[in-house]
This record gives C-alpha cells, structure tokens and sequence, in this order.
C-alpha cells in the first residue's frame, strides 16, 4: 500500500522534475566513479597526502567563490542554461584531471569542477521547488536524493571495478583510462537539460550582468542577515567543516589503512551509497510522523558512534560496517533539511539561498580538507574522525536550538 502511495506522487511529478532527475542521474554516476579513483590516482603519481589537501581544497574553494555568479545567472537568466554549463564543464574538468601530470594542472581542472558543481547546486535545488507543489516537494527532494545516491553507488562500484580490469596497463594508465570513460559519462547527462522548460526571462546582457553584480552582493548579504538563514549557515558551517576532514578521503583511508585493493574500495563505497539512498527514502517517511527537526538532528547525532567506530584499529568489517551506518544515517536526513531550506525564503530568495548554503558548505570543506591532508601525512589518518565527531555534535545543537519550533509552528497555521 504505502509503495502505490510513493507511486502515485513520483507520477505527479512535472515534466522539469523528470529531466532534472535524468540528467542528474549520469552526474551522479560518474561522480560516484571519480569519487573512488581520484585520490588514489594522484597517488600513485607519487604526490604526497597535503598535495591531495590541496588539490580536494581547490575544487571546494572554486565551487564556494563560483556560487554567488552561478546563482546570479540561475535567477536572472535561468535554471537551464546555468544546468547545461555545469555539464560541459564537469566534462572539461574529468577529462582535465584524467590527462594531467602536474599538481598545478590538477588544481586548474579541479577548480573547473568547483564550477561545474556551483552551477549545478545553486539551480538544481530551486528547479525542483519551482518544479513542484508544497504537498509533493518533500517527496520530490527525497526522491532526487536517493537517486542520486542509487546511481552514484553503481557508480562506486564501477570505479572500483575498471581499473583493476586494466592494471596489465600499468597503475596509472588504468586510472586515467578509467577517468576519461566515465568523464564522457557526464555528456549525456547534459542532454536532458536541453529540454527543460522556463518562463522566458528578459535576456540580459553581459554588461547588465556585470552591473548587477554589486546588487546580487547586496541581496545576498541581506537574505544572510535573515535570522533563520544565519542559522541554517552557521549549521552549514560546522557540517562542512567537519565533513571535509574525512568525506574526501574515505577510499585513500580504506586504502592506506586496511591495504585492500580498488575494486574492493569501490564495492565498499558503492554498499555505503546504496544504503544511504534507501535511508533517504526513509527520512521523509520519519519527518512526517517525528517533525522535520527531530528527524534531521536524531539521524545525525546517531551516526556519530559510527564516525568514531571507522578510527578504531582496523578491521575491514568493523570498518565497513561503521562506514556504512555513518554514511546511511548522517545523509538520510539531507532530502529533508534541503526541502526545510528552502521554504524558510520567499521564493525570490531561494536561488540566493542556495548560493550561499553552497558558499558556507564548500568553503569550510575547501579549509578542513586542507588541514586533514597535512594531519593525515604528518601525524595520524585517524585524527580528523575526532575532530569531526565534535563539530556534529556541535551542528547538531545549533540546529536543534534554531528550529525546534518550526515544524510546530507550521502546523499551527495550517490548523488555523
């Protein structure tokens, strides 16, 4: 009964939504695969622990400063073609990373791909909202969500799986090869993307563009100063910061530590991804009969004796274990809080307001993942587990004490 509920509000979805969704989904498939074969990559090209630091904090960097122009464009131009650019950029950028050699060519196509993925958050959030009804946005977020997270793990697992079929090539070679595939992978996300459908926007200039730049500022350090917006940024802040000291380096981690071999980190990864997007069909489930907030906030505290369980000695199914609740139940909860954040706004502000949840999130990550590179060359890989378990803690009050009212609140007024 509940699986013909779940059907009949994927069928309501709009036609945006479905090829929001499709495009998505080849995104999330190659992003799955890089995500596997990227550290391991640079590497084995002899570059060090804080080299990687640097090239991971690059991307986040570019992908902070690229939000405020990237949600510019999306409100002022459209969601559309700042979704086609992300495309062809991450592309660029996958091939990019897949033919170089150098640390600093590597930081070039690492900052494209920060681009790439400020054009691809700051208007795929407020598409779907635009995409959807009240009654069917929650759904719709939970739905993207776990597709996203069902494709990246095949993804995973196919990352994890290919270089191995061309290590007679030599180490390196079959990385690279394994990258440019999957970079054309991304190409065909872009197609869908050509077909959405928007109100036509007055067509603005460059110059006009260039002028309104100081009035986007403007307007985003004003949408800042919303209570609840500083809040929700200051939650992002924690999270991010915390997130960037062992998300990007969980395959070098399962490498380094446990010496097992890429295939076997790809299925490890590609499991974890898979119950994530199982949780997340959960979470919306769990948001309306707890409240959003107790939901978001429980599942993340509860996923931090998982973090601190991946530290301990290792032990490959003690640590895939943990890495697999962890994952499930710190990101099940994201549908939930992305579709939240999105009704704290009017509707004129929401592609601000992903601009700067984008800014918040990648910035921090663009710094921790910075230190964790040097922390993890120099003292221990174990280290920033700790320190990440603090900052969640943390995130967690912030949130609970910003918004606990909320869910009540709304209720109230639909009541009355």
């Amino acid at each position: 009964m509940k699986c013909d509920v779940v059907l009949v509000h994927v069928m309501r979805f709009q036609r945006n939504a479905y090829l929001y969704l499709q495009s998505v989904s080849m995104s999330a498939l190659a992003k799955g695969a890089f995500g596997v074969i990227q550290g391991l990559y640079i590497l084995s090209l002899g570059f060090s622990e804080t080299v990687l630091g640097t090239i991971l904090s690059a991307r986040m960097l570019s992908a902070a400063a690229f939000s405020i122009p990237a949600g510019m464009f999306s409100d002022r131009v459209g969601r559309r073609p700042v979704l086609i650019a992300a495309g062809l950029l991450t592309t660029v950028g996958y091939l990019g990373m897949a033919v170089s050699s150098s640390p600093a060519l590597m930081v070039l196509f690492s900052c494209i791909l920060g681009c790439a993925e400020a054009c691809q958050m700051t208007s795929g959030a407020p598409l779907l909202a635009e995409s959807s009804t009240p009654e069917d946005r929650q759904r719709l977020f939970g739905v993207n969500f776990s597709l996203s997270m069902g494709v990246n793990m095949v993804g995973s697992l196919l990352g994890g799986f290919l270089p191995e079929r061309f290590r007679s090539l030599g180490l390196v070679r079959s990385y690279r090869i394994s990258l440019a595939v999957f970079s054309l992978v991304t190409l065909l996300g872009v197609t869908p993307t050509f077909k959405i459908q928007e109100e036509k926007k007055s067509k603005a200039r460059m110059g006009e563009l260039a002028g309104a730049a100081k009035d986007e500022v403007r307007e985003l350090l004003e949408t800042a100063r919303i209570r609840e917006v500083w809040n929700l940024l200051f939650y992002n802040i924690l999270i991010g910061f915390g997130a960037g000291m062992v998300v990007p380096y969980f395959n070098v981690f399962l490498t380094k530590k446990l010496e097992i071999t890429t295939d076997l980190v790809g299925l490890i990864l590609s499991l974890t991804n898979g119950a994530t997007a199982v949780a997340g069909l959960i979470a919306p489930v769990l948001a309306t009969r707890y409240g959003r907030i107790p939901t978001v906030v429980g599942t993340q505290l509860a996923s931090i004796p998982f973090l601190l369980l991946i530290a301990l000695p290792p032990n490959i199914y003690l640590v895939s274990f943990a890495l697999f609740m962890r994952s499930a139940l710190m990101n099940m909860s994201n549908p939930v809080a992305s579709g939240f954040s999105m009704e704290i706004v009017g509707p004129e502000k929401r592609g601000k307001m992903s601009s700067l949840m984008r800014i918040a999130d990648n910035l921090t990550r663009s710094a921790s993942a910075a230190v964790a590179g040097y922390i993890m060359e120099n003292w221990s890989y174990e280290i920033p587990y700790f320190f990440t378990a603090v900052l969640y803690c943390l995130a967690s009050i912030v949130y609970w004490r910003a918004f606990r009212h909320y869910d009540r609140e709304i209720r109230g007024q639909a009541a009355a």
